[in-house]
């Protein structure tokens, strides 16, 4: 069957899906560029505030992971706009990389360290000799509190996720789209040097009309 760039299969919303994916990587680009300039201003605060370093941690991690991300968007455009389909394959690792850096550090920092935090308190409230009925409100507040932090994280990770693999699953649809309109340019490209060679051979097989270079 030939390849044909304009075929329902190869469109995006209100578009084809080259052009779409040039669009999502200018979004990506802008949001990196905001997560990053926001990380830097957190790792600002962050260093003199948390002695522990969870959330210094995360800063900067969130800031390493948003400037590269960044520029995989960026080898995703250009990949796009040159037909090189190896350009695309970083900014399917990064996408990876962002789901996994959600679900570690989501959990880390939204669930466990207040758990922790929270443990703490109920200690030294145990410690000041408070009343028991207030230590067993703490208590029995801290099981209702968890239950909400995990459910809203999961909220969060399972929209982020179904995000960023829809995303993924754009990018490979247009590496396919990349791959077989290089087969199709080389194709013609060949028929057209048969043609210079021997003209009467071109009645024998043409190649497809429909098929427009975009």
């Amino acid at each position: 069957m030939d390849f044909d760039p304009e075929h329902v299969k190869w469109q995006c919303c209100f578009c084809r899906i080259p052009t779409g994916l040039k669009f999502l990587g200018v979004v990506d680009c802008a949001v990196a560029v905001g997560v990053l300039l926001l990380g830097l201003h957190f790792i600002h605060v962050h260093a003199t505030t948390d002695k522990e370093g969870y959330f210094f941690l995360f800063d900067l991690s969130l800031a390493a992971i948003s400037l590269l991300f960044g520029f995989s968007s960026l080898l995703m455009i250009a990949g796009v706009q040159l037909h090189r389909e190896k350009l695309l394959y970083p900014t399917v690792v990064l996408r990876v990389v962002l789901v996994i850096f959600v679900t570690v550090f989501g959990v880390s920092i939204g669930v466990v360290r207040p758990v922790f935090e929270e443990k703490a308190e109920v200690e030294l409230s145990t410690q000041r000799r408070l009343k028991s009925s207030s230590e067993k409100r703490i208590v029995n507040q801290e099981e209702p509190s968890i239950a909400l932090r995990l459910v809203f994280l999961m909220f969060i990770m399972v929209f982020i996720s179904i995000v960023v693999f829809y995303t993924i699953f754009l990018v490979l649809r247009t590496i396919r789209f990349i791959k077989a309109h290089k087969r199709l340019q080389r194709r013609r490209s060949s028929f057209f040097l048969i043609g210079q060679i021997d003209p009467s051979l071109m009645h024998l097989k043409r190649p497809s009309q429909c098929s427009q270079t975009y």
